[in-house]
C-alpha cells in the first residue's frame, strides 16, 4: 500500500486506502468550510463595473449560480515561479508537483493567487453587455470579483506540457491525480476546486484548478468524535494515545471550542496554556504557598486564573520583573523547571544524563525529570540530547503530563 506523507500533516504517513471519499459537492463543501490560516473575511465586495446596481445584479446571479464570496489573505504570501500563493500551499504544491514527476508526470503552474483587480479585468474584458443573459453566460466561465477561490491564496490553475487548461482533463498527469477520488491530489492536501459533477459551484467544471485546504481539514470533514477517537487531527500521531489520556482525565475539550473536534497537536504550547493544564492536572493538590503575584501582563489574558494559582503554588515567579509572559511559547527546559517544581521530583540521579544541557540554566531540572522516568529525550533511539531549546507542542505535553500523572 502507497503511503501519504506531508511535511505539514500530522507527521506520520497514512495508508492512502484509507484516505475520505468525498462526493464532488462535499469536495466544494470541504473547501468553503476549511480552517485555513492566514486569511481575512471580506466585509465589503469590490466594486465591479462602476455601477452599484449593475454591479449588485452581477453579484446575485453569481451567487445564484453557487458562487461565494471568498476571505483575503491576511498576511504576506510566498511567491513560486512568480505565482503568489499561501505559504503552506507552497510546500504541498512542491511536494504534488515532485509526486507527479516521479510518477512520471510534468505539472506547470500557471496561476495562484488573484486580487480583485485583476478579476475585475478578467470579468469586463470578456463581459459584452450587463444583460442578465449575458452576465450570466460569462459567470459560466469567470467568477464574480470577490467570489473567486484564487483570492485566498490557496488556488492554483496548473496543466501539463503540450495541454492547454481546457485540453488538460485529457492528460495523463490529469488522470493521475483524479484516480481513486483524487487520492494523489488529497494526499497532498489538494482537492479539485470545480469538479465535473457538482451540482452548484459557480462555473463550468475547471479540470485545471485545484485547492490546498490540507490534510487535517481532509480527515476532520464530516468526523464525528467516539470514546476512542475524540479528535480528527491526531490521526497518526504518535502521541495519539497520550492526547486521549488527556480527554479521559478530563484535561482537554480540544483547542477548536466550541466544536471541539481539534486537538491542533502541533501547536506551540503558551506559558498561559501550560498553567491551565497544570492547574487541571493539579487543582487543589497543591498547597498554596503564598499569594498569588500580580503581573501586569495577565491582567487580560483567558488565562489569568490559572497563571494566579500557579504563582501561588510557588511553581512560577513569571518571566521578568511584573511579568509572566503567557503568550510565550514553553521551550523543553522550560517545561523540566515547571514540571519539576509543581511535581516536587528531588531525585536528580547520576547526573549529565544528555550532552545538550551542560550550558541550560535548567539542566539540574532536567536531570530530575529525566531521572523520574518522565523523558528519555529528544533524539530515540540514542536518547542522549534534550533538546532544551526546542519549543513543545501541545502533543508533546500530552506526554509529558501522562508521564508525570500516571
Amino acid at each position: 500500500m502507497a503511503l501519504i506523507v506531508s511535511a505539514l500533516g500530522l507527521g506520520a504517513p497514512a495508508l492512502a486506502d484509507e484516505l475520505p471519499t468525498f462526493t464532488d459537492d462535499e469536495f466544494n463543501d470541504l473547501f468553503t468550510n476549511a480552517t485555513l490560516e492566514n486569511l481575512a473575511p471580506l466585509e465589503v465586495p469590490p466594486a465591479i463595473t462602476g455601477n452599484a446596481s449593475v454591479d449588485q445584479r452581477i453579484r446575485e446571479i453569481g451567487e445564484a449560480k453557487g458562487y461565494v464570496r471568498r476571505p483575503l489573505p491576511a498576511g504576506q504570501l510566498t511567491s513560486v515561479s512568480g505565482y503568489p500563493m499561501q505559504p503552506s500551499a507552497v510546500v504541498a504544491w512542491k511536494e504534488l508537483k515532485a509526486a507527479a514527476s516521479q510518477a512520471g508526470h510534468t505539472l506547470l503552474l500557471r496561476s495562484a493567487y488573484r486580487s480583485h483587480g485583476t478579476q475585475v479585468h478578467i470579468l469586463l474584458r470578456r463581459l459584452t453587455s450587463y444583460t442578465d443573459a449575458a452576465i450570466e453566460y460569462r459567470l459560466r466561465a469567470v467568477a464574480v470579483p470577490g467570489y473567486s477561490k484564487h483570492h485566498t491564496g490557496y488556488a492554483i490553475d496548473i496543466t501539463q506540457p503540450g495541454y492547454a487548461f481546457t485540453s488538460f482533463k485529457n492528460s495523463p498527469a490529469y488522470s493521475w491525480l483524479v484516480a481513486d477520488n483524487y487520492a494523489n491530489a488529497k494526499r497532498y492536501g489538494w482537492i479539485p476546486s470545480y469538479p465535473p459533477n457538482a451540482t452548484l459551484q459557480g462555473p463550468l467544471p475547471e479540470a485545471w484548478e485545484l485547492t490546498y485546504v490540507g490534510m487535517d481539514n481532509i480527515w476532520c470533514y464530516g468526523f464525528e468524535a467516539s470514546s476512542e477517537n475524540s479528535f480528527c487531527d491526531d490521526r497518526n500521531s504518535v502521541f495519539e494515545a497520550d492526547i486521549e489520556w488527556m480527554v479521559g482525565a478530563g484535561l482537554t475539550t480540544g483547542c477548536n471550542q466550541p466544536l471541539g473536534d481539534r486537538f491542533c497537536p502541533e501547536d506551540l504550547v503558551t506559558r498561559g496554556e501550560l498553567a491551565a493544564f497544570l492547574n487541571r492536572a493539579l487543582g487543589d493538590s497543591l498547597s498554596l504557598v503564598g499569594e498569588p503575584i500580580t503581573f501586569a501582563d495577565t491582567v487580560d489574558s483567558v488565562f489569568a486564573e490559572d497563571i494566579a494559582w500557579l504563582s501561588a503554588t510557588g511553581i512560577t515567579n513569571g518571566c521578568g520583573e511584573d511579568s509572566f509572559c503567557p503568550t510565550d511559547p514553553v521551550t523543553r527546559g522550560q517545561l523540566a523547571a515547571f514540571l519539576v517544581r509543581a511535581y516536587s521530583y528531588d531525585d536528580a540521579g547520576q547526573g549529565d544524563l544528555f550532552i545538550d544541557d551542560d550550558d541550560s540554566i535548567f539542566e539540574d531540572q532536567i536531570e530530575r525529570l529525566a531521572t523520574a522516568g518522565v523523558t528519555t529525550g529528544c533524539n530515540p533511539p540514542e536518547s542522549n540530547r534534550y533538546c532544551p531549546q526546542d519549543r513543545v507542542t501541545r502533543s508533546q505535553l500530552a506526554a509529558f503530563l501522562r508521564r508525570s500523572i500516571e
